[in-house]
């Protein structure tokens, strides 16, 4: 067993991934292996320190990440300093014949509800001589981030069982983090070598100082929370997978404070349209699994990615507003597959919608959220539940023709149950078409724009209530507007604080 402790000593993280905007938490296995790098040749470049580092790269398991909550702070845009230079400039330095030009700068930072976080590989065992080397290296390891991400690092016995656990998952995957594999090492002392290279062609060796400084040679894995990895449920679920990959909606810009069930297709449209654009380097099979159509441009035919609206209903006070968004992926999707599209997720961190403004896309990894924002709010995963209500109108997948009012919804009825078989639940007992939900704050079904066919027609929709004989669990997605957030149901026995 090896356990690395880190404890931050300021009681707050500055790291950021992908964006400087953008925090990076719970910290990744990859950016500790580079803190210590960093610190292997910034005191010394000791043989025996390369050896562990060497040794640590080549573990076959990556390692488990048990780290606090944090509460991430407003980011603010600073002015900093660059290098010193001659020649005029905005930002003269008093008498000095040097001046210094000031550009803006973002740093993400987030308090910590305790300052101790640890890497655990359960299954490692490093001979002494490694021991004592990787002992040395996290002693002299200062910063885990930006430089004022101050920490002390060191050997630790176990993990606290306090803190929140991830584990490497990629089946069940609801987050990535970058690891270490074999090679990295050697791929950062050859960047470095080339980077050191072109400076000194330019003659401008300052502008390499760390052998960390270019491209981060790390791979991506997919992690889980312990509490997403229990057995698999004996009621029948859905074709849609129940590991749901939420995010938190936050306002960047705009006029409004926040967004209602009523914007669900603006929203999905534009999220599909983003993750789809960032989906060029995947593989063809990934592609279709994201856009939701075959290369000829033809709606896949078999499940693919779903997107869902989280909207705080089912209680007393609830008005229905989006809490944040989620995704949800066939249930019998290759792991690796699986894989690929956390990547294209974790690259769309904003979204542009028009004249409903900006808005950030952030993954929930608090160990508390709030209700909405937990996967079993949607699913009752793993018992399961009998009541199912709507909170987005199903939208029919062809117009019911019944003439008489209740032959109208004998047929509609018959509808939805077919919706049910179509992704893989037996067939309800009873369905109830309502105009209204039957959770307090959704919508009514007249306030969500109609889906549209191909040939501008618009589709009818209704809310609906399913009772089946037996619990079954969810997320339940039912209609022609599933894959967009229409006919997505919360159990009514949900709770709520």
């Amino acid at each position: 067993m090896l356990t690395l402790g880190i404890r931050y000593l300021n009681g707050f993280v500055v790291a950021s991934h992908g964006r400087h905007e953008l925090l990076e938490w719970p910290p990744h296995p990859g950016r500790i292996f580079m803190a210590l790098v960093a610190t292997h040749y910034e005191t010394g470049a000791d043989p025996a320190e390369r050896e562990a580092l060497l040794w640590l790269e080549r573990l076959s398991e990556p390692p488990e990440v048990h780290a606090p909550e944090a509460c991430p702070r407003t980011t603010v845009t600073q002015y900093v300093p660059v290098n010193d230079k001659t020649g005029p400039s905005t930002a003269p330095m008093h008498s000095s014949p040097l001046t210094r030009d000031r550009k803006d700068r973002t740093f993400a930072r987030a308090w910590l509800s305790e300052d101790i976080a640890f890497v655990h590989w359960p299954q490692a065992n490093p001979p002494p001589g490694i021991r004592a080397a990787l002992e040395a290296l996290c002693a002299k390891t200062t910063r885990i981030g930006h430089s004022s991400s101050l920490v002390q690092v060191w050997l630790a016995d176990q993990p606290s069982a306090s803190l929140p656990r991830w584990v490497p998952d990629s089946a069940r995957a609801t987050i990535t983090m970058r690891v270490p594999v074999p090679g990295t090492l050697q791929a950062l002392d050859d960047d470095f070598r080339q980077r050191r290279e072109r400076a000194h062609d330019r003659r401008d060796e300052s502008k390499s100082r760390s052998p960390v400084a270019g491209k981060r040679p790390l791979a991506e894995q997919g992690y889980a929370r312990p509490d997403d990895l229990a057995a698999p449920a004996s009621v029948p679920g859905t074709v849609f997978s129940p590991h749901l990959l939420l995010f938190d909606l936050e306002r960047l810009d705009g006029p409004y404070r926040h967004l209602d069930l009523a914007c669900t297709l603006a929203l999905t449209a534009r999220w599909r349209e983003a993750l789809t654009s960032h989906a060029n380097d995947l593989s063809a099979e990934a592609q279709q699994v994201i856009c939701g159509h075959t290369p000829d441009h033809q709606p896949l035919e078999r499940p693919h990615l779903a997107f869902l609206p989280l909207a705080a209903v089912g209680h007393p006070h609830a008005d229905g507003h989006l809490l944040g968004v989620a995704l949800t992926l066939p249930e019998a999707m290759p792991a690796s597959l699986r894989q690929e599209v956390l990547r294209a997720a974790g690259r769309v961190r904003e979204l542009v919608l028009g004249r409903l403004g900006r808005w950030a896309l952030e993954p929930v990894t608090m160990p508390r959220p709030p209700v909405a924002l937990r996967p079993d709010t949607w699913t009752a995963y793993l018992a399961g539940a009998t009541h199912w209500a709507t909170v987005t109108p199903v939208a029919f997948d062809q117009h019911p023709k019944a003439k008489d009012k209740a032959a109208y919804q004998q047929e509609a009825a018959e509808l939805i149950v077919a919706a049910c078989g179509r992704i893989g639940l037996p067939r309800p007992r009873e369905v109830i078409l309502t105009p209204v939900s039957a959770h307090l704050g959704a919508l009514p079904a007249h306030a969500y724009p109609r889906l549209r066919r191909k040939d501008g027609t618009e589709r009818r929709h209704t809310h609906a209530i399913l009772a089946f004989a037996e619990p079954v669990r969810g997320p339940v997605l039912l209609g022609a507007g599933r894959y967009r957030g229409y006919g997505f149901c919360r159990p009514m026995d949900a709770t709520h604080d």
